[in-house]
């Protein structure tokens, strides 16, 4: 069943639909705001105006980026864990034989 959650980043609300729960959402939402205010942080006191479109791409990208980092770790980890069980079957099937 869809929930409906709505978030307000930069002075504007956004509403989404949500089928994980408005508990998980609403995480994924805070994780989303402190992300923005870390960028909105990195341009505080900098005399050049930064768009909130511009922020919001740049914490699309830094999102994007952990996201591909965690991506390829847990590859690896599921590679290791793929090589360990082979080893170990391996050794389990000259056990039996």
């Amino acid at each position: 069943m869809e929930k409906t959650v709505t978030l307000q980043i930069l002075g504007r609300k956004f509403t989404f639909q949500t089928e994980s729960g408005v508990p998980d959402a609403k995480e994924v939402a805070a994780h989303f705001e402190s992300a923005v205010q870390r960028v909105q942080s990195q341009f505080d006191g900098r005399p050049n105006f930064v768009d909130n479109e511009t922020i919001l791409v740049l914490t699309g990208l830094n999102i994007a980026s952990e996201h591909f980092k965690l991506e390829k770790h847990y590859q690896q980890i599921c590679d290791r864990m793929a090589e360990k069980s082979a080893v170990v079957l391996s050794e389990l099937e000259k056990a039996i034989s």
